[in-house]
C-alpha cells in the first residue's frame, strides 16, 4: 500500500502542472452585449473607420485593431480608453464611457467574427449621417456644387457606386482617370518661353510633363525656373484637413440619396 500510495503522489506531481496549463483563459471576460455592439459600430464607423479600415483591419491611418494586445485585453472599454486618452493628436474625439463601453463591444465582435471567418469582407455601415445636413454642408461649407451638381455629374451617382462604403473613400481620396481633366503644369524656365502640359512627375529636383504635341519635356527645379500646377482635385486635399467626422458621414448620407 506505502508503494501505492508513492506512485499516486509521484504521478499527481507530474500530471498536476499539466492539467493546470490545460485549463482556458481568462474567465472575467464580460458576455457581448449585441445592443451596445450595434451602438458600438456607429461610433466606430462615425470616428474610426478613416484610420483603422472598414473592418477593423487597419487602415492607411492606423494599426490592425484585431491583433491588437490592447483590444485583445480589453474589459468593457479599460483598455482601449486608457490607450486612446494617451494618444490625444490622433484621438482627438471626445467619447463618453457609455460610447468606449460600446464600442468596447463591437470590436469584441469583430474580433470573433474574425475568430468565425479570418478571411472576413464584412462591410461596416457608414450611411450614420444626416442626409439633409449633408445637403447643407454640399451647397455650403464644403463647396462642393461649386464643381459638381446632382442633376449633372453626380445624377444617378449611387447606381454607378457598389456600396456607400466606395462613394465614402472616393469622397475622400478621389483619383483621375484619363476621361477626367488631367493635373496640368507650367514650367517658366530663367531663359525662354512657358511650356505647358500634362504633369508627368514632379518633386524637390525636377518637374516633368507631357505637351500638347505629345512629346516628353523635364526640366531641373534650380533658381529662377518658375512651375505652376494646376490640379483639378486641389480642393478635395485641402478638405482633407477641414472635415469632421460628422461632415463626412453626413455628406456621404446625402450623397447615397442621389439615385
Amino acid at each position: 500500500m506505502r508503494a501505492l500510495r508513492l506512485l499516486f503522489v509521484a504521478t499527481f506531481t507530474v500530471l498536476a502542472p499539466a492539467a493546470l496549463f490545460a485549463q482556458g483563459g481568462p474567465t472575467d471576460r464580460p458576455a457581448l452585449d449585441e445592443a451596445a455592439a450595434m451602438r458600438g459600430r456607429r461610433v466606430y464607423a462615425e470616428h474610426c473607420i478613416n484610420c483603422h479600415g472598414s473592418t477593423a483591419k487597419g487602415g492607411p491611418g492606423g494599426p490592425d485593431l484585431i491583433r491588437s494586445t490592447v483590444v485583445l485585453r480589453d474589459r468593457l472599454g479599460s483598455g482601449i480608453g486608457s490607450a486612446m486618452r494617451a494618444t490625444p493628436a490622433s484621438h482627438d474625439a471626445r467619447l463618453t464611457p457609455d460610447q468606449i463601453v460600446d464600442l468596447s463591444h463591437f470590436l469584441r465582435e469583430r474580433i470573433e467574427a474574425v475568430v468565425r471567418n479570418r478571411t472576413a469582407r464584412g462591410v461596416i455601415d457608414v450611411l450614420t449621417g444626416d442626409p439633409e445636413a449633408g445637403r447643407s454642408y454640399f451647397n455650403g461649407d464644403g463647396r462642393c456644387h461649386t464643381c459638381h451638381s446632382p442633376a449633372g455629374d453626380l445624377k444617378e451617382l449611387r447606381a454607378r457606386t457598389p456600396d456607400a462604403l466606395t462613394l465614402q473613400q472616393r469622397l475622400l481620396f478621389p483619383t483621375l482617370t484619363r476621361s477626367n481633366k488631367q493635373v496640368e503644369v507650367t514650367v517658366t524656365p530663367s531663359s525662354g518661353p512657358p511650356v505647358s502640359g500634362t504633369l508627368v512627375r514632379i518633386d524637390n529636383f525636377s518637374v516633368s510633363l507631357r505637351d500638347a504635341a505629345g512629346d516628353y519635356r523635364a526640366f531641373s527645379r534650380v533658381p529662377g525656373v518658375i512651375v505652376d500646377v494646376r490640379d483639378p482635385l486641389a480642393v478635395h486635399h485641402e478638405l482633407l484637413d477641414q472635415y469632421t467626422d460628422q461632415a463626412i458621414h453626413d455628406l456621404v448620407a446625402y450623397l447615397w440619396t442621389l439615385k
